[in-house]
């Protein structure tokens, strides 16, 4: 069994095990070292002596020439005494790769190789080894480059994955990584983030344990470690991560490193129970005297300790906490935490000021801005409401579609004798949800505008449904007319609600309400450019390519965010041609021009590869390679491309490559039958 252990621990072993002849030239080397073979006499300690003094560390081309001599006869004897010698002499010395290789494929320079390495020029470094390999069968690239080759993909790939958060991709290009053992610890940081990501949350804690709980010699430093527990903080529950810190905080070096780790640690665990309904029970308040003394004050701890407040039923403590907050950081959260806890102290005017005075914060949040602001409009006595704020509730109210906030905006408008404000809510809220009271709000805005053929036709409509509200309506005296700011017509309040459509990706709306706009005249080239990425949304593509157009004739930003809204539709209908068109007479930026040139190139490989035409393939790959770097799908297809050529070496190369650090069935398949050709051949 020891053996075995030995083998699993040290990589090298493994490999000299399976090298053939290596096994000899090692037991010679071992022997020599121990005294048990006999030294040549050139191999003395004072040669060894004068190696180090004249700065060398490793044998020359002479010194060599004797070993690959030997190695050529295949006189395997010889071979292990000279590197004896070699060893001894050269405590450093490791056998030469290319030892047992032929003459021919011996010695090949790099250099082209490493140049291409550097630039992540990674098409120009398979070209450039198909063209020696056409040379040269028997050569191949030095272990230690085609090592360093196959973990810089691996980077370049995970890097390239998890700047775009494609995280499926990243997990796939970490394939051949062992939490355990990997000793660059971005990659595993990579990983965990992708793990997180997906929510596979049983390789994610292995890669934590691989990185946290290494042993003896093996410990990470504890530059690692702390990162690494910051991470485990929004991943794991706090009395877990509490675990990990204990066992790791061994030096006082570490327990100072990790004072910010139990900051986080106390900021997760106030964070979790405020998440967690079954949690009531308060947390001990010296507990939290860190986080109220945070220097320099953060918001963010501020409404912490606010929701936590809120939660345990202190609302005046959460108020002060939301204020302070909202003094250094006026965002949603902070602004609905103060209403919040105002509105839970009764104190309705001052939240209803909060609500106000944050609209634009809120409006992210329709929501809960409608019920916010609600209140006044259902006792518009308490006082005159702002201008500002009757636009904002119409405009949450069309967002939402709510019936029985469009209601009573309809009556604050009816009763304050805006009849016809009063009559197109009373509408929508009969179109939204059909209620008694609204048909009755609408019948009497029908009668004070005269409006008696509708009143007729509403009557018809919903006689029989609510028989007893048309006495009622008969007899009802006319509205005072309190002053009041004039109610926005639902049509008014469209203008303001297109882009929050588009925001929130609801294209059929943010399209109806365009269309509107552009019925009344009111269709401005800003709004044109909006209605085209709502119609590419939807996959209307030849409404969004003319909403685009209306901008192509402007200049600045419209006529640029124009032109490139007409190359994704263009290209979304596989109109390439047209496309690049379009970049000629209308140049982007350079990441616009990068992102739109990328796909042409995209669309005319797989074009012509599905017309056989497989050269034109490699070519639009090629060229696309140069500007980003070459996702799995389409390495795939280059490797068909070079199979229908008849390239079949270089075919195996671009699967065999994929399949190091891929699962996929695809990339199993080319490897299959590009290996059965070589076979077969």
């Amino acid at each position: 069994m020891v053996p075995c252990v030995g083998f699993s621990q040290d990589s090298a072993a493994l490999l000299t095990q399976a090298a053939g002849s290596f096994r000899l030239v090692d037991d010679a080397m071992t022997a020599a070292a121990s005294g048990q073979a006999e030294t040549p006499a050139a191999a003395s300690s004072d040669q060894a002596v004068k190696a180090v003094a004249d700065g060398k560390d490793s044998p020359d081309e002479v010194e060599l020439a004797a070993l690959y001599y030997y190695a050529e006869q295949k006189q395997d004897d010889r071979v292990a005494a000279e590197a004896a010698r070699l060893r001894l002499k050269f405590p450093q010395f490791e056998m030469p790769h290319d030892l047992f290789l032929p003459q021919s494929a011996r010695g090949a320079d790099e250099t082209a190789l490493w140049q291409l390495y550097d630039k992540s020029d990674f098409t120009g470094v398979d070209a450039e080894i198909i063209r020696r390999k056409s040379e040269t069968p028997d050569w191949a690239p030095t272990a230690d480059f085609a090592d360093k080759l196959a973990r810089k993909k691996q980077r370049v790939l995970m890097t390239e994955a998890a700047k775009d958060k494609n995280w499926t991709d990243v997990i796939q290009a970490a394939g051949s990584i062992d939490p355990a053992t990997e000793t660059e610890p971005d990659l595993l940081w990579m990983l965990i983030d992708a793990y997180s990501a997906v929510g596979m949350k049983q390789p994610l804690a292995d890669v934590y344990r691989g990185i946290l709980l290494r042993e003896g010699d093996k410990r990470l430093p504890d530059t690692v470690l702390v990162p690494t527990l910051q991470k485990a903080i929004r991943d794991f529950p706090a009395s877990e991560v509490q675990v990990v810190i204990q066992k790791l905080a061994v030096t006082p070096a570490m327990q100072a490193d990790l004072q910010p780790v139990a900051f986080d640690l106390l900021r997760k665990t106030v964070a979790d129970f405020n998440a967690d309904a079954k949690q009531t029970a308060p947390l001990p308040e010296d507990g939290l005297a860190l986080l109220k003394a945070s220097v320099p004050p953060k918001p963010d701890d501020m409404a912490l300790l606010g929701w936590y407040y809120l939660k345990i039923k202190q609302p005046a403590v959460s108020a002060q906490w939301f204020g302070k907050a909202l003094d250094l950081q006026a965002d949603a959260a902070n602004a609905k935490g103060l209403y919040l806890s105002l509105a839970a102290q009764g104190l309705e005017e001052q939240a209803y000021q909060v609500a106000a005075t944050h609209l634009q914060d809120l409006a992210g949040d329709p929501e809960f801005l409608m019920n916010a602001l609600s209140l006044r409009f259902a006792k518009p006595d308490m006082a005159v409401i702002d201008e500002t704020i009757v636009a904002s509730y119409s405009t949450t109210i069309l967002q939402t579609l709510n019936a029985d906030h469009a209601e009573i905006l309809a009556w604050y408008a009816y009763n304050s004798k805006q009849y016809e404000a009063a009559s197109a809510w009373f509408q929508k809220s009969v179109d939204w949800k059909v209620a008694p009271a609204r048909v009755k709000g609408l019948a009497l805005s029908y009668l004070r505008l005269s409006q008696k053929r509708e009143f007729v036709g509403l009557q018809e409509k919903y006689g029989t449904a609510y028989p007893d509200i048309w006495s009622e309506i008969k007899a009802a005296a006319p509205p005072k007319g309190e002053k009041a700011a004039a109610v926005i017509k639902p049509r008014g309040a469209i203008q303001a609600n297109y882009f929050r459509n588009f925001q929130a990706k609801r294209y059929s709306a943010c399209i109806n309400d365009l269309s509107d706009l552009q019925a009344r005249g009111q269709l401005s080239p800003d709004a044109a450019q909006i209605g085209g990425w709502c119609y590419l949304g939807l996959s209307r593509l030849s409404e969004a390519r003319a909403s685009f157009a209306q901008g192509l004739n402007a200049s600045g930003q419209i006529r640029a965010d124009a032109a490139y809204g007409t190359a994704l539709t263009l290209l979304r209908g596989r109109l390439t041609d047209d496309a690049e068109a379009i970049l000629t007479a209308y140049p982007l930026n350079a990441e616009r021009d990068r992102e739109i040139r990328a796909e042409i190139y995209i669309q005319r490989a797989r074009a012509s590869f599905d017309q056989k035409q497989y050269q034109n393939t490699l070519d639009a790959l090629n060229a696309r390679a140069s500007l980003v770097a070459e996702p799995s799908d389409l390495s795939q297809l280059r490797g068909w491309a070079y199979y229908h050529l008849g390239n079949r070496v270089m075919a195996k190369q671009v699967f065999q490559r994929l399949n190091d650090h891929l699962s996929d069935a695809g990339v199993r398949r080319g490897l299959m039958v590009t290996s059965q050709w070589d076979t077969r051949r």
